[in-house]
């Protein structure tokens, strides 16, 4: 998918200026300095069902989940390097007693939902400070060279000094990057200090709809030239139930299935895969999902994707393509979401 200004590159003095606050410069008499980076990634993804108001009753109860997705770069003390973030709209629909359907009037690709950065001007918000795509990129750049914990204050207080140039809702964000330094979800890594300021920080978010669940892949990775430093993914399942309603027509109204283990009734919200661990149940061959999504992690760093993906090392499994060798590599789960995900995120990157 294309993320347009996505492309758009941070000031390089911004950049230089952060490396004297990188962590701890460790010289050597046998290289350069080295500095510790943290990076990280983190979602909130809340749902709100939307009853029907129509009289006499034609529309269903629909459902909507918003995830709102954040990947950070930060030296070892917290301040931020670089600041992605993006947000995913899910609308669904009941068609018939066993299916539920996307409803959206701004994307025709239902095979995967469009992001608001996907979207651009399409996404139309018409705001008085820009466009949704416009005021995210004026929120990344002030993101730059603020403490995150401080930021993440401001976020979720919906005010700081972006407010200048920002008034789309914010606090989410702030949630997200809460998420984000929890232990599950950020690296901590070391470089050159000569080469911080070349680092790319990308994102990516992709999805598939079947007839009870929408998918929401998450990926964020950093980029040293080709070579992955750091990667992080995770996946959100919203499991839906379905239940008619007969009136002078009948409809299909969709709900949240809150018997699942994903699901925070309590606060609305989507937990991950990775955030629930063993509960999320798939006892694979080479490990739960956190497990494997670990092992995933920790391979594709020191690597191109060229190199990590290679056609030599995949075969077609029962779930798409997979590792020939995934008992060793420790991921047995299937690729394809994965591999195109990551080529989105390095897309995106900058």
């Amino acid at each position: 998918m294309n993320k347009g200004l996505k492309f758009f590159a941070p000031a390089a003095a911004v950049i230089v200026g952060l490396l004297a606050s990188c962590g701890s410069s460790v010289p050597t008499s046998e290289g350069p300095a080295t500095v510790t980076l943290k990076a990280a990634h983190g979602y909130v993804a809340s749902y709100v069902a939307k009853a029907a108001t129509t009289t006499p009753r034609v529309a269903p109860q629909q459902v909507q989940t918003d995830v709102d997705y954040v990947g950070v770069l930060m030296d070892e003390d917290g301040t931020i390097i670089d600041l992605k973030l993006d947000v995913m709209q899910i609308k669904v629909t009941g068609a018939d007693a066993n299916t539920t359907t996307l409803l959206s009037s701004v994307f025709t690709d239902t095979t995967d939902i469009k992001s608001k950065w996907d979207l651009l001007e399409a996404y139309n918000m018409n705001g008085a400070k820009g466009e949704w795509y416009e005021q995210a990129l004026a929120l990344e750049q002030y993101a730059i060279g603020k403490n995150i914990e401080t930021l993440t204050d401001e976020l979720l207080a919906g005010e700081g000094d972006f407010s200048a140039d920002v008034s789309i809702t914010v606090d989410a964000f702030g949630e997200a990057l809460e998420v984000a330094l929890l232990e599950n979800n950020f690296h901590t890594f070391e470089i050159d200090e000569s080469e911080v300021a070349g680092l790319k920080l990308g994102i990516g978010m992709s999805s598939s709809h079947a007839a009870k669940q929408t998918n929401v892949n998450l990926a964020t990775a950093v980029f040293n030239g080709k070579t992955i430093v750091s990667a992080e993914a995770d996946c959100l399942q919203i499991p839906y139930t379905l239940t008619e309603v007969t009136g002078e027509t009948t409809t299909f109204d969709v709900g949240i299935n809150t018997t699942k283990a994903q699901v925070d009734e309590v606060n609305s919200q989507i937990l991950s895969k990775v955030t629930i661990l063993e509960d999320y149940g798939m006892d694979g061959a080479a490990g739960e999902y956190f497990e494997q999504i670990a092992d995933l992690e920790t391979y594709l760093i020191g690597k191109t994707l060229v190199a990590a993906f290679e056609a030599s090392i995949l075969t077609n499994g029962e779930h798409g393509l997979v590792f020939t060798d995934g008992a060793t590599v420790g991921v047995t789960i299937g690729l394809n979401d994965y591999i195109a995900l990551f080529d989105e995120v390095e897309l995106c990157s900058r």
